[in-house]
């Protein structure tokens, strides 16, 4: 008896293993950088996340941008947080932005801002 429970139990836990769904990180890092934006958005720290290379890069004339709108560029150089997909951040900020500027903001934002 005690031999069949344990096989049933072996049995029941090989399984539930068995038929465990792998997590995809992009699909985690897509869910975590949406609401990691929207809590941003809450809290009033509004920003676009950029991608750069070794040294992070400035275009003359950004800081009227960031001022007239009320956001920040925030450059991660070459080192980028694994847990965050700028795209899909950066998508939700945008959406933000449309809805409290319309597209006018869109013309004047960096070109290199991924994910508008």
């Amino acid at each position: 008896m005690k031999k069949s429970l344990l096989i049933l139990l072996l049995l029941c836990f090989s399984a539930t293993y068995l038929s465990a769904k792998n997590v995809n990180p992009a699909d985690t890092s897509k869910q975590y950088s949406i609401k990691l934006a929207n809590t941003d958005l809450k809290n009033g720290t509004v920003k676009f996340l950029l991608r750069g290379g070794i040294v992070s890069t400035y275009i003359k004339g950004q800081e009227v941008f960031e001022k007239k709108y009320g956001i920040v560029y925030r450059d991660f150089g070459c080192v980028m947080p694994l847990n965050i997909s700028i795209e899909d951040y950066n998508k939700v900020v945008a959406s933000f932005m449309d809805k409290k500027y319309g597209k006018v903001w869109r013309k004047e934002v960096r070109k290199d801002v991924q994910g508008i």
